[in-house]
């Protein structure tokens, strides 16, 4: 016999799905100090969230005057 599934797992399930990849997700982002190697940031997120979007979250850790590097999706 199928498990039936209650709505309540459904909700939480949906919050971590991404539609672009048709899969669950988790993304993780670090900034990393270039010469010490010192983590600056580290910051997560589940399901579809921009790459910027984590970034601004976690934009007040980064030290003023930073040079920083990045790729298109930013």
């Amino acid at each position: 016999m199928p498990q039936k599934f209650q709505y309540k797992d459904l909700k939480k399930q949906k919050k971590n799905y991404s539609g672009k990849k048709k899969a669950y997700t988790f993304k993780v982002q670090a900034i990393i100090h270039y010469r010490t190697q010192q983590v600056l940031s580290l910051c997560t997120s589940r399901g579809a969230v921009h790459d910027f979007e984590l970034f601004k979250r976690d934009m007040n850790q980064i030290p003023k005057g930073s040079f920083i590097l990045a790729d298109k999706g930013y």
